[in-house]
C-alpha cells in the first residue's frame, strides 16, 4: 500500500509531465515525405516552457578564410583545425566549389595536412568548401560548409588599403628543394622567424600618393620625373596609379612617416609575400612564373593593381616583379647567420656606404630576382654605383607597413606549417 507521501510525489510528477507534453512544439520537417512539411503543434496558451537552443558542434573548425568573409586573396590558403582528439593523424578530403552551397568537387583526398595550397581563385566569386576527416579506424567526421568571397579589383585602386599579417612563425630564406632556381649564399640558411602582427600596404606607393606628400612639404621630389626611357612619368595623370620610382630609402621613410607608418622590415616583407605554411618561391605558390603573373616581360612598370594572380596569401599585390621595394634593413650578405628569432631587423650599417635592402625584383631584371627569397642591396641609380648613397633608381619603389592596433589584433588560429604541400 502506497504512503500518502509517495502518492503525492506521483501526482506531482504526472502533472509536470502533462504540462511538458502540452507545451512541446513538434519540429518543422521540410520535404520529409509525400506529405511535405509537418505543421507544428499549437502550444497551450501560457503553458510554454522555453528550453535553451542546443547548437551542433563540429569536430573540425576555425576555417581560414573565415566563414562568410569577403575580399579574400586570390591565392588564399585553406586551413582548418581538428577539434576532436580522435582526428589525430586523420587524413582529409577537401571539397570546394564556386557558387554552390553544397560543394562536392574534391580538390584534395587522403591529405594529411591541415593547411592547403590550392589553385588561384577567380575574382569576385563566392566559394563554398567543406573538410571531411577520416580516422585510422575509418570513421568519417565532417565540418560544416564554409564560404568566402574573393577580392574585387575596382578602378581606381584603393591605394589606402592595407592587409593584415597575424603574429606567428614562418620560414624565411631559400629552400633548395623548392627555390625554382639556385639558392644564393646570402639567402641561406633557411630559418624560423617569429613576427608580431602588422599591416602592410596592399599596393606599392603610387606617383599620385607621393605627389600629395610633396605638396604637403613632407617629401622630397624623385631624382627624375621621367621613366628610364626619358619619357614623362611622375607628373603624367595617366601614370597616377603607377609606382613611384627614383626615390631613396630615406625618401621612402619620409613618406611612410607622413602617413603615420614605416617601412616594413625585411622579415615582415617576406612573410607578407610568402605566408606561413611552406617555403614557396612565389606569392602564389610553387608553380613557375609566366608573363601573365609577373611584370618582368614588359619594358616599363605596370599599374600597381595589375597582375592580380600575383597576390600573396594575405592579399598584397605585386610582391614579385614590377619594381623592387625598399625595406628598413641594411643589407648584409651574412645577416641570416646571426639574425635573431623574434622580430629581426638589421640596423647595423655594414660598411662606409649605407646599402639598404631591396626585395621583390622588377620589370627590368632577371626573372629569378622576382622570387620571394631573393635579396639584394640597392646599389645604383642609372648605372651601378651611381647616385651613392641614395641609389635612386627606375627599378626601386616601396610600400609601407605599420603595427596593428589592439582592436585590430586577431587571435584567430593561423595556418601552420604544412607537412605535405599539394603542389610539387
Amino acid at each position: 500500500m502506497l504512503s500518502r507521501r509517495r502518492v503525492a510525489v506521483l501526482v506531482i510528477s504526472s502533472v509536470a509531465c502533462l504540462l511538458l507534453a502540452l507545451s512541446w512544439s513538434a519540429p518543422t520537417i521540410g520535404q520529409d515525405g509525400p506529405g511535405g512539411t509537418v505543421p507544428p503543434m499549437t502550444p497551450v496558451p501560457d503553458k510554454t516552457i522555453n528550453f535553451p537552443i542546443i547548437r551542433r558542434t563540429y569536430p573540425i573548425g576555425f576555417p581560414n578564410p573565415k566563414d562568410k568573409s569577403i575580399g579574400q586573396s586570390l591565392n588564399a590558403i585553406l586551413s582548418w583545425l581538428p577539434m576532436d582528439s580522435r582526428l589525430s593523424g586523420a587524413r582529409y578530403t577537401v571539397l570546394l566549389e564556386a557558387n554552390d552551397s553544397t560543394p562536392d568537387v574534391v580538390i584534395a583526398q587522403d591529405y594529411y595536412g591541415a593547411a592547403l595550397d590550392t589553385f588561384t581563385f577567380t575574382e569576385n566569386t563566392q566559394y563554398y568548401w567543406q573538410v571531411i576527416g577520416t580516422t585510422a579506424s575509418g570513421v568519417r567526421h565532417a565540418s560544416e560548409v564554409w564560404t568566402f568571397r574573393t577580392d574585387v579589383f575596382a578602378y581606381p585602386p584603393d591605394v589606402d588599403a592595407m592587409v593584415s599579417v597575424p603574429a606567428g612563425e614562418f620560414t624565411m630564406g631559400c629552400d633548395p628543394k623548392h627555390s625554382g632556381f639556385t639558392c644564393l649564399f646570402n639567402q641561406n640558411p633557411l630559418h624560423k622567424v617569429y613576427l608580431d602582427s602588422f599591416k602592410i600596404d596592399k599596393f606599392e606607393v603610387t606617383n599620385r600618393e607621393y605627389r600629395a606628400c610633396m605638396d604637403a612639404g613632407a617629401c622630397q621630389p624623385p631624382r627624375k620625373s621621367t621613366n628610364d626611357r626619358n619619357k614623362p612619368y611622375f607628373f603624367e595623370p595617366k601614370f597616377d596609379y603607377y609606382p613611384v620610382m627614383f626615390v631613396s630609402n630615406w625618401d621612402a621613410q619620409d613618406f611612410c612617416a607622413w602617413e603615420s607608418k614605416r617601412l616594413p622590415t625585411e622579415a615582415e616583407w617576406e612573410k607578407a609575400a610568402r605566408g606561413t605554411i611552406d617555403t614557396r618561391p612565389w606569392p602564389w605558390g610553387y608553380e613557375g612564373w609566366d608573363c601573365g603573373r609577373v611584370n618582368r616581360c614588359s619594358e616599363a612598370p605596370a599599374q600597381v593593381d595589375d597582375y592580380h594572380g600575383n597576390q600573396s596569401p594575405y592579399g598584397a599585390v605585386n610582391m614579385s616583379g614590377n619594381i623592387f621595394e625598399w625595406v628598413q634593413d641594411y643589407f648584409y650578405d651574412f645577416y641570416y647567420w646571426q639574425s635573431p628569432y623574434k622580430n629581426p631587423v638589421n640596423q647595423v650599417q655594414p660598411g662606409p656606404i649605407p646599402y639598404f635592402t631591396i626585395r621583390g625584383g622588377s620589370y627590368h631584371d632577371n626573372w629569378w630576382y622576382a622570387r620571394i627569397n631573393h635579396r639584394a642591396g640597392g646599389h645604383h641609380g642609372d648605372t651601378p654605383g651611381d647616385d651613392a648613397p641614395y641609389f635612386r633608381s627606375y627599378r626601386v619603389g616601396f610600400r609601407c607597413a605599420s603595427a596593428l592596433t589592439a582592436a585590430e589584433v586577431d587571435n584567430y588560429p593561423q595556418p601552420s606549417v604544412n607537412p605535405m604541400p599539394l603542389s610539387p
